[in-house]
């Protein structure tokens, strides 16, 4: 039964998603649309503002007799706030009076005169002179009031409460997200195989349903903070605008976030086209990772197999062929990077590639050696190695160092460069890979009056003996040199366990040992035994019949010197006793 593309629940799934989306633009659209309006403070460059305390009550366009319109827009501020600081004046006390013989209107309190407005002004605004003084002078009362309500003991009270108010909703939406949050986490990962699909094409998986699961708990994660930094934001903007001292510090910050957030937003419309690409980019690589790791795997467990190419081969090509693909992708994906053109971002990655160029020749030397030993082939894991005077296994190998754990069980670090220069005598690949078994050899010097078919028999018994030694190959012996007291026979066997050659060659020579002394034959220096005289034979005395005794001294060259000098010596009349002693 073929598979659809897009099953019904993938359909839904992304129907979920593609309202979460429009949801999130919904909530962002709003900034969009307040960047387009004009702040309060952006007015034309020839308008000053009337101000009291931190606050903006109206502009004017006209200095009128004043050195510069600024200067005008100070001393008018400066006037309003004398009289809102005078408790005195009433806020009814300030009224507008004109003044015919200059054709102007003034707006005065009791006997301070705070604004004089002209003709020229009233044409700017396209209003009568009358009206817009009247105009200033509603907005110049409302401000006084507000000014002084907001300073009045109540006031601050009512504001103080509020803010502890605050406090408290704000601690409680705080405790209902930290306890909600980990449960609806909880619920995603349980039903993600009920209510989340696998996103695949026939057979072959895009996305599995775990993999959107951790994608979901993610976007909702970030979410979350998203919502508990605005309601940071929103508490600390309330807190500082209940009070009159800390308002314009709370209509700073509003509007420098604002500006902040409208700017991310300008920046993240125009990125999205490099992000795109780096997302793109992104996915080709992984996927790309994953074929590799896919041929890999299988060429490791020998399920697929390429001529020439070694399974012990697959991990290490693995790894370089991944970090050589990693290294494209992010030369690829630098151009897109933000401020990737920037002298400082491009400063930084000049002083790094400084540093390793000058600090890892010998590094880069140990990483090529590493990937030289390994396509020769040299050891693996597991191998005895005789490196120099070194001989012992090998416990691990990396891009820098090779670790070998000697016969008493040290482990020696030998960088791979050196390794690589170094004479390396394996045990174990020919067995390994064409099961050929090593051959375990020793010499033995014994004399010319031990028959050396008998010699041979008895070696090969002694080989034949020995654990871990093959019958087959059988053993065999070689005679390598005739001396002059003593022939050197080389005992040689075969044997398929390497990792064990010293007890083998310490049973072997035991086993020596026993065999010779069954067959009677001596194993001491030929140069002993030739010129030994009245001592005792070498062989163990288990091994020799117990009527046993040592062989005479023998003095024969003496005796017809004696009989020169001396013939009626005792000595003549025992010979025939002691030539039979030496005889013996």
């Amino acid at each position: 039964m073929p598979c659809n593309l897009v099953s019904r629940k993938n359909q839904s799934f992304l129907t979920v998603i593609f309202s979460l989306l429009v949801a999130l633009l919904i909530v962002i659209n709003p900034l969009s649309a307040a960047s387009q309006s004009p702040f309060p403070g952006d007015r034309p460059i020839e308008q000053a503002p009337i101000k009291l305390g931190d606050k903006t009550l109206f502009f004017i366009q006209n200095k009128f007799f004043s050195p510069s319109l600024n200067e005008r827009a100070e001393r008018i501020s400066d006037k309003i706030q004398q009289v809102a600081d005078n408790y005195a004046i009433p806020v009814d006390a300030l009224k507008m009076s004109d003044v015919a013989a200059e054709a102007n209107t003034i707006i005065y309190a009791q006997d301070v005169a705070i604004l004089l407005v002209s003709d020229t002004d009233a044409k700017t605004v396209k209003l009568t002179r009358q009206a817009l003084a009247n105009q200033y002078l509603q907005i110049i009362k409302n401000a006084i009031s507000q000014y002084r309500e907001e300073r009045s003991p109540i006031y601050l009270i009512r504001a103080t409460i509020l803010a502890f108010v605050s406090t408290i909703i704000l601690i409680i939406m705080l405790l209902v997200l930290g306890n909600v949050m980990p449960h609806f986490y909880h619920w995603l990962d349980e039903l993600h195989e009920r209510w989340i699909p696998n996103i695949r094409i026939q057979n072959f998986y895009l996305l599995s349903s775990q993999q959107i699961s951790a994608i979901l708990q993610g976007f909702v994660r970030i979410l979350n903070l998203i919502i508990i930094l605005n309601l940071l934001f929103l508490y600390l903007y309330c807190f500082l605008s209940f009070f009159p001292q800390t308002k314009q510090l709370a209509d700073n910050l509003f509007t420098s976030l604002q500006n902040l957030f409208l700017t991310l937003w300008k920046e993240f419309l125009a990125y999205i086209p490099n992000l795109l690409i780096i997302a793109l980019i992104i996915l080709l690589t992984r996927y790309f990772l994953s074929l590799l790791k896919f041929i890999f795997q299988n060429i490791e467990s020998r399920t697929l197999s390429i001529q020439g190419f070694y399974p012990e081969w697959a991990e290490s090509t693995y790894q370089l062929l991944k970090f050589l693909t990693i290294a494209l992708a992010a030369i690829i994906t630098f151009p897109n990077l933000p401020g990737s053109n920037s002298p400082a971002f491009q400063a930084i990655f000049i002083v790094i590639g400084a540093l390793i160029s000058l600090s890892s020749g010998k590094l880069f030397a140990n990483i090529i050696a590493s990937w030289l030993l390994l396509y020769a082939r040299t050891f693996q894991i597991g191998d005895r190695l005789q490196v120099e005077d070194l001989m012992g296994f090998v416990e691990d190998k990396d891009l820098l160092v090779t670790r070998i754990r000697t016969l008493n069980n040290v482990l020696v670090s030998i960088p791979n460069s050196v390794l690589l220069s170094s004479k390396v005598t394996n045990y174990s690949m020919l067995l390994r890979e064409k099961q050929i078994p090593i051959i375990v050899h020793t010499t033995v010097t014994l004399g010319y009056d031990a028959p050396w078919r008998t010699v041979h028999e008895t070696l090969i018994a002694a080989a034949l003996a020995t654990t871990d030694v093959l019958s087959q190959p059988y053993p065999f012996v070689w005679q390598t040199a005739l001396n002059d007291f003593y022939v050197n026979y080389e005992l040689r066997a075969y044997t398929n366990d390497p990792i064990r050659l010293e007890r083998i060659y310490s049973e072997l020579h035991q086993n020596i040992q026993d065999k010779c002394n069954e067959a009677k034959i001596e194993i001491c220096s030929p140069h002993y035994s030739a010129i030994r005289d009245g001592n005792q034979t070498t062989i163990p005395s288990e091994y020799v019949s117990g009527d046993y005794t040592a062989p005479g001294i023998r003095v024969n060259p003496l005796l017809p010197l004696i009989n020169l000098i001396n013939p009626s010596s005792p000595d003549t009349n025992s010979q025939s006793s002691t030539e039979r002693r030496t005889s013996d």
